[in-house]
């Protein structure tokens, strides 16, 4: 299970989200719902990787090539 760092478009807040299994293509797809603390359960369009979320996809995706 990936834990990924996102930040909220709406709201502003950084928030750590269990994703399950992530399938990389020309978009991320995800195995489990992106939830919020503040605003629930979010698309991946009204979200943002963090600089952090941005590493632990690219460890994420360099482990599994």
């Amino acid at each position: 299970m990936a834990k990924i760092e996102f930040k909220c478009k709406k709201c502003r807040k950084e928030f750590d989200c269990e994703t399950g299994r992530i399938e990389f293509g020309s978009i991320l797809n995800f195995e489990k719902d992106l939830i919020c603390p503040n605003c629930g359960k979010r698309k991946i369009n009204e979200l943002e990787l963090t600089e952090l979320g941005q590493t632990q996809i690219s460890e994420l995706y360099f482990q599994n090539r």
